[in-house]
């Protein structure tokens, strides 16, 4: 009686094999396809998971022959006849419980050391490396972190078992290898490591970064291994491989928000003797993004020069930060400050520090102490406001001395509601240039007084309109588009009853005229309009 593939599989699932198998083998027999071809295939698959013996090698053989003839390429068929060839060697079950029983937390050292036996020995067939592989990963898991000679034993054993890769395994063990890296720095080179695992084994699950239940962002195995193949790079001094520069490119663009891969591609750029580049690179993402604070702070590793090295960390620290992420800048600081002999604004810093991390309730860092100990007592500062504003300035000349410096002339501010603060204003200052009217917020963090006059001007330098860089402007003052201007002061009342008067083809507007008689002398300040008038903003002088 004829039977459907569909019953076959069937009658197979529900136990009634050798049914199965009979009906499957007239099926094939009358109709020789791929389909089945198929159903018998799996009917003798379920045979040899059930037999034992002597006719174990014939039924494999009708197997393959029925993989090659029809169903070539099918990747099931192939994990299924590698699974029966397994079975048939020395040591399968053994391992196979092995494995599954160090899956589950068993012990797999012990395991492991009874196959890494029977591997030295030639009694591991090739076939069941795949299982050694894995039980080789596990044993690395349960070896503690403190072992590395022992993990590193464990790691040259996978890597000489030359297993297929991409495969989840694979990244496994590079997971374990970058612990030891991070565990036991200069134990381990992760760069010789990489050098046999491969680069190009990274799959698409490695790069993905992880939520945990509580919302927090882990980094990925690409992040991981770029963090210590890049402190490497740094510690040993050594040039960054081509295949390694190209991984940490391809990660800047994979995680743009990402606050340490411009510090490693400011490594890498270092490494291959290229530290100006470096620093333009830094300087670039600065201009680009100005309030990200790590980016002062990394950009202050590359430099050499004191005080712009202290510069650095000090608008790092004045670009609105929570204390609580600025725990390392601090303590840098605190040691420069110390070396330079600036010792009362070193304490500041270091009690900032304890401050902030005891009320969160972390540990101090070994550091802190030997940095506070000989300050015992020294008298700290109030505060180091005027010593940010100092230094800040070397750091600004040095990331901004590409850009053009342009004139500009404060001529009115805005009071606007915080909506991140009920109850605060946000002080807007508005500029006008020669081409441009220009808006600054929160002008004091620039370390610029909040009650500067209108007309008071100042030198700027823009990034992409926005301004990056500004300090009161000192000399004197020719520029086309402003003017001074005097005369006698002849007031009028336009159309809608506002006030005005012209004074040297300058129109004054009714908010400058606020205590100013008619036929009284003034003098001027005015600035040329976009449509060629010219318009006074501040009344400089007057006489009674």
């Amino acid at each position: 009686m004829s039977m459907t593939i569909k019953e076959i599989t069937t009658l197979r699932k529900a136990g009634h094999l050798q049914e199965a198998l009979t009906a499957a083998e007239n099926e094939f027999a009358n109709h020789s396809n791929n389909y089945t071809a198929g159903a018998l295939f799996w009917c003798l698959n379920d045979v040899l998971k059930q037999q034992s013996g002597e006719d174990d090698g014939a039924t494999i053989e009708r197997m393959h022959a029925l993989y090659n003839d029809f169903c070539n390429g099918d990747e099931f068929m192939q994990k299924a006849i590698a699974t029966a060839e397994r079975r048939r060697l020395p040591h399968y079950q053994e391992i196979k419980d092995a494995v599954e029983n160090a899956k589950n937390g068993g012990d797999a050292i012990t395991w492991h050391h009874k196959m890494s036996e029977w591997y030295h020995e030639g009694n591991l067939g090739e076939k069941l490396y795949p299982d050694f592989g894995w039980l080789i990963y596990y044993a690395l898991k349960q070896t503690n972190l403190g072992e590395t000679q022992n993990r590193k034993i464990l790691l040259n054993q996978y890597l000489k078992l030359n297993l297929p890769r991409p495969s989840i395994l694979h990244s496994l063990i590079l997971g374990e290898a970058i612990k030891i890296e991070q565990t036991t720095p200069l134990q381990f080179r992760i760069r010789d490591f990489i050098r046999i695992w491969g680069l190009e084994n990274l799959r698409t699950e490695d790069w993905e970064q992880y939520k945990t239940n509580e919302g927090h962002t882990l980094p990925s195995l690409v992040e991981k291994l770029i963090g210590v193949y890049a402190k490497e790079l740094k510690t040993d001094g050594i040039k960054s491989p081509d295949d390694f520069s190209n991984l940490v490119d391809n990660a800047l663009t994979k995680y743009p928000k990402s606050q340490n891969m411009p510090y490693f591609k400011a490594t890498v750029l270092i490494s291959q003797g290229k530290k100006e580049e470096a620093l333009d690179y830094y300087k670039n993402l600065i201009l680009q993004y100005p309030s990200k604070f790590y980016l002062w702070n990394q950009t202050a590793e590359l430099i050499e020069d004191y005080d712009t090295k202290i510069g650095l960390l000090c608008k790092a620290l004045t670009c609105g930060t929570e204390d609580e992420f600025l725990g390392g800048v601090r303590l840098r600081l605190a040691s420069l400050l110390n070396q330079k002999g600036l010792k009362e604004n070193a304490k500041y810093e270091l009690e900032k520090y304890r401050e902030t991390y005891q009320k969160q309730g972390w540990n101090l860092k070994p550091n802190f102490r030997e940095m506070y100990n000989p300050l015992l007592t020294v008298s700290a500062v109030a505060d180091n406001k005027a010593l940010y504003a100092e230094f800040a300035a070397k750091a600004e000349e040095f990331i901004y001395s590409s850009l053009p410096t342009t004139m500009a002339v404060k001529v009115a501010e805005t009071q606007n509601a915080d909506k991140n603060h009920p109850g605060r204003k946000i002080t807007t200052w508005i500029f006008r240039s020669k081409n441009d009217t220009i808006r600054l917020k929160k002008p004091t963090k620039f370390g610029l007084h909040k009650h500067s006059a209108n007309g008071t001007f100042f030198d700027i330098k823009l990034q992409d309109n926005k301004i990056v860089w500004i300090k009161p402007h000192v000399g004197s003052i020719n520029e086309s588009w402003i003017k001074e201007g005097s005369g006698i002061a002849s007031i009028r009342t336009d159309r809608n009853g506002k006030k005005y008067t012209i004074i040297s083809d300058s129109y004054v507007g009714e908010n400058l005229l606020k205590g100013i008689n008619d036929g009284q002398q003034i003098k001027i300040l005015a600035l040329q309009q976009n449509d060629g008038r010219w318009a006074a903003i501040k009344i400089l002088s007057r006489c009674s």
